[in-house]
């Protein structure tokens, strides 16, 4: 495969496990939000508790809930940051070996060259 569908690959792979990543970090933040609703429904049947209370368990769930988010956002963009740092090593890498076969695809050429003149210079193979 040449280096552009190698890339491109590579790509769709990254592209395919940050959609997958970003999935998995929405359905955990559904089931935190709707785990702080039920309590917050909890709470507000509750007779006994004040709203003053009540509003504090409300805040407390929601800034638990912004420190998940956050730690989500920050995963996938390691991984992203992963994912290039790779792409870019498999670019240099590919590079790296076009250019030595260029350069001994000349050498050759140069040796083939050089028996060619000697054939024909020395009127054969055998003196």
């Amino acid at each position: 495969m040449d280096e552009v569908g190698e890339a491109k690959d590579e790509l769709a792979k990254a592209a395919k496990n940050a959609l997958n990543t970003i999935a998995n970090a929405a359905e955990q933040a559904t089931k935190v939000l709707s785990n702080a609703a039920a309590e917050a429904i909890k709470l507000t049947k509750n007779k006994n508790d004040s709203d003053h209370d009540t509003l504090i368990e409300i805040r407390t769930e929601v800034r638990g809930l912004k420190e998940d988010i956050a730690d989500i956002k920050s995963g996938t963009s390691s991984q992203l940051g992963n994912h290039e740092i790779r792409l870019v090593s498999l670019e240099v890498s590919k590079t790296r070996q076009q250019t030595t076969m260029s350069i001994g695809i000349g050498i050759l050429t140069l040796l083939v060259s050089l028996i060619v003149y000697h054939i024909i210079a020395g009127g054969g193979i055998i003196h």
